[in-house]
């Protein structure tokens, strides 16, 4: 074989505590599309276009009555918990943009993406089991007769490929994968973000991002005929930029230091700071206005609290730790699968009498059993491409940062 003149590209140094991060941020998740599940959706955070009038937003967050107080302290801390759970999508995308960055500044704030090598890393850790889940639920909902369809029906090629974005196809199969699409929209601009935040450097890149966001989320807001709802989660990508522009703008600033990530969040004049914001951006929520920004507060703050729990508190807790961060290891394969399974069992369970705390407790047994099964058919999906032929079709290629031009080749 002849040698490949490119300088290897070394990995980025390892961050123990992200994987125990994605852990919370898909437990957030689940949370919450169990608590919607049963409680509804909250209003505040959710625009749409049928939104009442402020004081029956309030008054959604009035505690529930329940027949004891157990059962009320149980009923109201669950579902105060679990409407807050839909935050983990936001830290996620400060994860992504700041694992992807991570990787190139740990070389040089002059790399380049070769962009063939991203965008088939990227493919091949998207689709396989995106396309998986597709066809699981085309079985699983027509045995459980749980929102049965057809393999004819149009949006089941037009999901295959992607084009969830549509409205007809945003809450079709499951609900979440709006998030995954999302995602597939934010690889697709990410070379291009890159040579911005190289050119602009970090506070234009940041402010840019923001004007962005802000702007797009605006103009669905107040002026396009959308569903406001799916405009605020992410049907295109600008209405979620910032937030991940701000995961890539921190590892920009770190530049492949671990010591500078290490040291975040380390004051109580820092948390109490995080608190302000939090509380800031969860009170605009509840506004059409105060939405447009709200994620842009919000996100920053979860962010620092899940960081905050991974990288100084949990590590305590060995056993739990453990898994947590075995669960953000697979949490993609958790975000493709456990949305319907939940679902149709929570509808199944719901007619039948029974505690809150056993009810609880028996969708919790269900979750950690799709948290079990979700990881092994991701295992399963990514080995099975490992193996001939299919390691033929879907070749792994290298890293994707490569060395400036001026450094890329040396003479013999």
């Amino acid at each position: 074989m002849v040698a490949d003149p490119t300088p290897s590209i070394a990995r980025a140094p390892r961050l123990p505590w992200l994987d125990a991060m994605r852990g919370l941020a898909i437990l957030m998740i689940v949370l919450y599309h169990i608590t919607i599940a049963i409680y509804g959706t909250p209003w505040f955070a959710h625009p749409r276009n049928d939104w009442p009038d402020l004081g029956v937003r309030l008054a959604q967050i009035r505690p529930l009555p329940q027949e004891n107080l157990p059962a009320f302290l149980l009923a109201n801390l669950f579902r105060s918990i679990g409407w807050l759970g839909y935050q983990g999508t936001g830290v996620f995308l400060v994860i992504s943009g700041f694992g992807l960055t991570w990787a190139l500044v740990n070389r040089s704030r002059e790399a380049e993406i070769d962009r063939r090598a991203f965008y088939t890393r990227r493919f091949l850790r998207l689709f396989p089991l995106y396309w998986v889940g597709h066809f699981f639920f085309l079985v699983f909902n027509n045995l459980a007769n749980w929102r049965p369809f057809s393999p004819l029906d149009p949006r089941f090629a037009l999901s295959l490929i992607g084009l969830r974005f549509l409205p007809e196809v945003f809450h079709f199969i499951s609900p979440a994968w709006w998030f995954i699409v999302l995602i597939m929209q934010l690889y697709a601009v990410f070379p291009f973000l890159w040579i911005a935040l190289q050119r602009l450097g970090l506070l234009r890149f940041w402010v840019g991002a923001a004007l962005i966001t802000t702007v797009s989320r605006g103009i669905g807001f107040f002026l396009l005929p959308v569903d406001r709802e799916m405009w605020s989660r992410g049907l295109l990508f600008p209405s979620r930029l910032a937030e991940f522009a701000l995961g890539m703008g921190l590892a920009w600033w770190a530049a492949g230091e671990v010591s500078r990530i290490e040291g975040l969040m380390r004051s109580p004049r820092a948390w109490a700071g995080m608190l302000a914001i939090y509380g800031a951006g969860l009170s605009l929520s509840f506004t059409l206005p105060g939405a447009t920004i709200a994620p842009m507060l919000i996100t920053p703050a979860a962010a620092s609290f899940l960081m905050l729990l991974a990288r100084d508190l949990l590590p305590w807790l060995k056993g739990f730790y453990r898994g947590l961060s075995l669960l953000g290891t697979y949490s993609y394969g958790v975000m493709v699968f456990h949305q319907p399974i939940l679902w149709a069992f929570i509808a199944w369970l719901w007619p039948f009498s029974m505690p809150l705390a056993l009810r609880l407790g028996l969708i919790g047994s269900i979750a950690i059993l799709t948290f079990i099964g979700s990881a092994a058919i991701e295992w399963g999906t990514y080995r099975l491409l490992q193996q001939r032929p299919l390691n033929r079709i879907f070749s792994q290629p290298g890293s994707y940062a490569r060395p400036p031009v001026h450094v890329r080749h040396f003479p013999l």
